[in-house]
């Protein structure tokens, strides 16, 4: 079965909707009207039963009504009022007198009715071929201390009649009211949809290559506007993956390219000059290294993959930043000595932070062995660790050559070299800043930077401090 278009499902369940309400409206007007209209005829009728008492008289057995015939307001209130009535006796429960439109009715209650009625007076209703009465049970005393049983009725039909008007009005007006709405939620619906079918259309028309137009939005702040807006900042995202995607292909063409060349003229000039044994180990010990190059660019390339789609969970332990801080400078000191570049520590007792340790440290590490690699011989490096407010902070200071300000936005992307000239000289594959950013990110934490071209660099990690023992961990 094929699907309903939106445009449809939206002018069924708009008219729907409209059908139920106006039934429903329909439905209480009728009850209302029904309420109000039983409710105006017991109080007329109640009334006419108190007022027709005082005209009531008996004459032996018999009962008269006495009025002033002179009167014609009182003679039309009592011959309207007497339209409809029974007299019984009480006590033997037999009907003594009533009006002929009763007595064309051929209704007649029996003597245990009549004593029922007497015993719980009141209204109540007379239901025949003939008519539909609301009537009036009141038990009155002649003068002659006898009861009687004395019902007034009011007849229904005009009640019946309003009533039956309305339900037919109803009828046709729900119908009707459900065909104006099909009509009136296909229109609605048309002119609602009619954006978001423009949004669609312009949405198709963007391809890979056009990720740099985007979606029109009208100015009128509503649902669609924001939807617009909402796909808008997905194209953008989409663009700058993409153009990322671009640059990583390049980047990693470019960084693949250099060892490979590398390694295959190496391999051309020792098959072409068949040399000693030690030529041949110096060329195969400077293809290992070139191999462990590519190894660790591969596996950074891969960590960072790995990162980025949440393969990897870290650890929430309470880790010592001052401790790790001095330790790797311990072991980074011996390579900055071989380099004549001083690596010096100075860390303030206990700053900790919640995190993972060997994740840490790797950020840590790869920070002091890129100031170390921009450092020139003679040059220092220092590692700072100090806490400011609920916040830890590490800095790797160092003296070297520094980053030109036009790089400063770049230099956690991946394979981003400030100086494309010095990338042969300089060991590394572009990667350990990506890494630190995400490490420092995945810490809860901010990772910057500050420099000058050729007055050095400060690096700053910037991580909430561990909560006392007392506060729980977050």
């Amino acid at each position: 079965m094929k699907p309903l278009k939106l445009r449809t499902k939206l002018t069924l369940i708009y008219a729907a909707v409209f059908t139920l309400l106006l039934a429903g409206v329909s439905a209480l007007f009728y009850n209302l009207l029904g309420y109000q209209l039983d409710k105006a005829l017991a109080l007329e009728l109640s009334e006419r039963a108190d007022a027709l008492r005082g005209y009531l008289r008996f004459d032996g057995n018999q009962p008269r009504f006495i009025y002033d015939t002179s009167d014609p307001d009182e003679a039309s209130f009592v011959t309207t009022a007497t339209r409809y009535y029974q007299i019984y006796d009480a006590a033997s429960g037999a009907l003594i007198a009533r009006s002929p439109e009763m007595e064309a009715m051929h209704f007649q209650h029996t003597p245990e009715e009549v004593k029922e009625l007497i015993r719980s007076p009141g209204q109540s209703g007379i239901q025949t071929d003939q008519a539909n009465l609301l009537v009036s049970n009141d038990v009155v005393r002649a003068a002659n201390g006898r009861s009687y049983l004395f019902q007034i009725g009011v007849s229904l039909a005009p009640r019946d009649i309003a009533l039956s008007h309305l339900l037919r009005i109803s009828l046709w007006l729900v119908p009707a009211g459900t065909l104006l709405a099909l009509l009136l939620g296909w229109w609605m619906a048309r002119r609602v949809l009619r954006p978001v079918e423009a949004i669609g259309s312009a949405a198709r028309d963007i391809g890979i290559s056009d990720l740099h137009r985007r979606l029109p939005v009208r100015g009128a702040g509503d649902e669609l506007d924001r939807l617009a807006a909402s796909f808008n900042e997905v194209l953008e995202r989409l663009e700058k993956a993409v153009a990322q995607m671009k640059d990583f292909t390049a980047s990693i063409s470019h960084e693949l390219r250099t060892p490979l060349t590398t390694l295959r003229g190496e391999a051309e000039i020792a098959l072409a000059h068949a040399g000693t044994g030690s030529e041949c180990r110096r060329v195969l010990e400077s293809q290992l290294e070139e191999f462990e190059k590519l190894s660790r660019m591969i596996n950074q390339m891969l960590t960072l993959a790995r990162a980025e789609a949440g393969q990897i969970e870290l650890a929430r332990d309470t880790a010592n930043l001052s401790a790790l801080a001095r330790s790797l400078v311990e072991q980074m000191e011996p390579v900055a000595s071989n380099r004549g570049i001083v690596l010096s520590a100075r860390c303030g007792d206990g700053v900790t932070v919640t995190g993972d340790s060997s994740w840490l440290e790797r950020a840590i590490l790869n920070l002091i062995d890129n100031a170390i690699k921009f450092t020139p011989e003679g040059g220092a490096v220092e590692v700072r660790v100090r806490t400011q407010g609920s916040e830890a902070i590490l800095e790797v200071i160092d003296n070297g050559i520094g980053i030109p300000q036009q790089a400063m936005p770049h230099v956690f992307e991946r394979f981003y070299r400030g100086d494309p000239s010095r990338s042969s000289e300089t060991e590394g594959t572009g990667l350990g800043l990506s890494l630190v950013e995400w490490i420092v990110r995945e810490h809860r934490g901010r990772v910057s930077v500050e420099s000058r071209s050729g007055q050095g660099s400060i690096f700053r990690i910037t991580l909430p401090l561990a909560p006392r023992k007392s506060e729980p961990v977050t």
